[in-house]
């Protein structure tokens, strides 16, 4: 079930954006977000193995395409090119990360709403 958020657009125009961030793809960003916490950073780099094992892939390669769509669909998250040569790169199946900025306001606002919509599931104030 996707998360909803209504807010205003942060240059100030009048008009409402309305973003979505699948469920599906709240686990990734919350391993994002204490990698981010455990190094005192906004910004966390996760591989293939990492999304892979978070998202629930059946296959670790299948790390790869969630990665992709979570770049395309999730403000705040790229898809970027690994600069280190990893044992993954020198058996062709390895070479790409993604970066998610916790400093995107828009990311912001879809990892609060989801926290407050789960507060409230579970019986919080």
């Amino acid at each position: 079930m996707p998360v909803e958020t209504d807010y205003l657009d942060i240059t100030k125009q009048p008009r409402l954006k309305r973003v979505q961030v699948e469920d599906k793809y709240l686990d990734v960003l919350e391993h994002a977000k204490n990698v981010a916490q455990m190094n005192d950073v906004m910004v966390s780099q996760l591989g293939y193995r990492e999304v892979a094992a978070h998202y629930g892939c059946t296959y670790k390669n299948d790390g790869y395409r969630v990665m992709e769509e979570m770049a395309e669909r999730v403000p705040g998250v790229s898809y970027k090119e690994s600069r280190t040569l990893s044992v993954d790169d020198a058996l062709g199946v390895g070479g790409h990360h993604i970066e998610i900025t916790f400093g995107h306001p828009d990311l912001a606002v879809c990892i609060r709403a989801h926290e407050a919509s789960a507060e409230l599931a579970h019986g919080g104030r």
